[in-house]
């Protein structure tokens, strides 16, 4: 049995506009069922059009070209942007190394007074001053790098 296609169907494979063959239907050119169009009629009156290569095919193959095409040109790494984020990073790198050294000069003024106030100390004072420092110097080297 013959293939039944909707107008629009019909149009899109032969890639002429719709009311075209709105047009030659009304003129008798092409029989029509029900507002629809037989494969074979649409091939006695378009014998160039190919059923199985509709435009809206070859439409979706140019779109997956376009979007191949785009993701390989995407992917390319984009070497002002690269060299930009490059320089991004090495600047938070001499941040960060600066504000690290800020915070171990802090921990070694801090080891410094509090063993200076141990000093200064009761022999009960200063025991528990030890083991604070004690704390502090034991917490400073778990948090040392490797």
């Amino acid at each position: 049995m013959d293939r039944l296609l909707s107008l629009s169907q019909a149009a899109r494979i032969v890639g002429v506009p719709r009311r075209l063959l709105q047009q030659h239907i009304q003129e008798g050119r092409i029989d029509a069922f029900e507002g629809h169009i037989r494969v074979s009629e649409l091939r006695k009156a378009y014998p160039e059009a190919d059923s199985e290569r509709s435009g809206m095919v070859e439409k979706v193959n140019r779109i997956r070209e376009a979007a191949v095409f785009k993701a390989t040109r995407d992917c390319r790494p984009n070497v002002d942007h690269l060299a930009t984020e490059l320089q991004r990073a090495r600047v938070e790198v001499a941040r960060l190394q600066d504000e690290l050294h800020s915070y171990r000069t802090l921990a070694a003024e801090t080891e410094e007074r509090l063993l200076t106030l141990q000093e200064q100390c009761d022999a009960r004072q200063a025991m528990m001053l030890g083991t604070l420092v004690g704390w502090f110097m034991n917490q400073l080297k778990l948090r040392e790098p490797s």
